[in-house]
């Protein structure tokens, strides 16, 4: 039970530098050494379940009210070993709030070193993320200039990452082909429309000179003549549609917004006369005000060939109704007729070029509306259908779907 000179020094330096309440005892439980001094030497320990544990070897964790301080304190109890043997207890305590206080501290620490990282990160990988970022964005705006026809688009590829310069330059390599490919074909359908416009117009006006001279338009000659003009129109008009037609596939699909009710009404307008001339009756139904994105024009035309197409299947006394309405994001445009209708085979060939029902095979026409039709509504974002009617009526529905605004 005597004290260890050696051994108070370093409890009270250790006590000192951590702020510990620290007791020694020795194998029976005897304080030898402390740095509380309210605490004396020889002081029997033994009966504290802490010490008593670490007496026969078992390390102790735990908490206990001091009644001496007046708070909770934090233990550790831990035997000193020569070999199997127990030599004595250390005890180390702490104030309860003295530890939360350093564990608190010490996560602000963390967290805050944690915040100067992701700061430091941040001031870092923002510059590093626009470098990148930024002639990227440029170039998607370029592809997307590109898609919607502007052909004379430019990418920067002076710009940005290697690998960015790179891919602009590839890709203002392929917008230029692109681009000499377009205006190659636009030279050549100007000179095939000149070419052929004009021995055809010749040979139109040589027919109406011949029919002039036979005078008897029912001898056989002036019927011969007269069908002969009518093939020379047709052929003229498949020409300027294949024109049209070229040129669409070619051409701009930069959008604007129209009403697509307003155009309707338009139309229908236009087109009234021919069908009371046939004693068809159109009808307007649906929506006042559709705002809808189309090609410019594309509409207008697209309307043009529905009612067309239905003027020429639907029988007399008949109506042809032109149902304008909004389904969800699109509006759509419906031409409905009353004539024999396509069935599902035909239905889904009809927007082939030079497709004619068997109706319409003697009819005038070229077979090159509904293509049209097509390349119009796929230029306006939109999607050109033939439908059957609904409840299994007798007819045809041809619909125009474009994106609402």
């Amino acid at each position: 039970g005597a004290v260890l000179p050696s051994l108070q020094p370093y409890v009270d330096s250790y006590s000192k530098s951590s702020d510990a309440r620290i007791v020694v005892t020795n194998s029976d439980g005897l304080v030898v050494s402390t740095s509380d001094t309210t605490i004396a030497f020889g002081t029997d320990f033994s009966n504290r379940p802490e010490v008593a544990g670490a007496l026969k070897g078992l390390p102790a964790v735990g908490e206990r009210d001091s009644a001496t301080l007046g708070e909770r304190m934090l233990y550790v109890a831990v035997p000193v070993l020569l070999g199997d043997k127990v030599l004595g207890v250390v005890r180390f305590s702490h104030p309860k709030s003295h530890v939360d206080k350093e564990v608190q501290d010490h996560v602000m620490g963390i967290v805050a070193a944690g915040l100067i990282t992701l700061l430091a990160a941040a001031c870092v990988a923002i510059p590093l993320a626009l470098t990148i970022a930024r002639p990227i964005s440029r170039l998607k705006t370029s592809t997307e200039s590109l898609a919607d026809g502007d052909f004379t688009v430019h990418a920067d590829d002076t710009k940005g990452p290697p690998e960015v310069r790179e891919l602009s330059r590839s890709f203002n390599a392929m917008a230029g082909r692109i681009g000499l490919m377009l205006e190659s074909q636009q030279h050549f359908s100007g000179a095939v429309s000149h070419q052929l416009r004009t021995p055809l117009t010749a040979l139109r006006l040589r027919l109406d000179q011949a029919q002039e001279a036979v005078g008897d338009s029912t001898s056989p000659v002036a019927m011969a003549l007269e069908a002969s003009r009518v093939e020379t129109d047709r052929l003229q008009e498949m020409i300027e549609q294949l024109l049209a037609l070229s040129r669409l596939e070619a051409g701009s699909t930069v959008t604007v917004k129209v009403n697509a009710a307003v155009i309707v009404r338009s139309r229908v307008a236009m087109w009234e006369p021919l069908a009371h001339e046939r004693n068809v009756t159109l009808r307007i139904v649906g929506l006042e005000s559709a705002p809808c994105v189309a090609l410019d024009g594309a509409l207008e035309q697209i309307v043009d060939n529905y009612i067309d197409n239905a003027l020429t299947a639907a029988p007399d006394n008949s109506t042809i109704t032109i149902e304008v309405h909004r389904a969800h994001r699109h509006i759509h445009v419906d031409v409905i007729d009353e004539g024999p209708g396509l069935s599902e085979e035909q239905r889904g060939i009809a927007f082939e070029r030079f497709w004619r029902g068997s109706e319409t095979e003697n009819a005038p026409g070229t077979g090159l509306g509904l293509s049209i039709v097509r390349q119009l509504a796929v230029a306006s974002g939109g999607v050109a259908e033939l439908l059957p009617r609904a409840n299994g009526e007798r007819g045809l529905m041809a619909r125009i779907s474009l994106l609402a605004r």
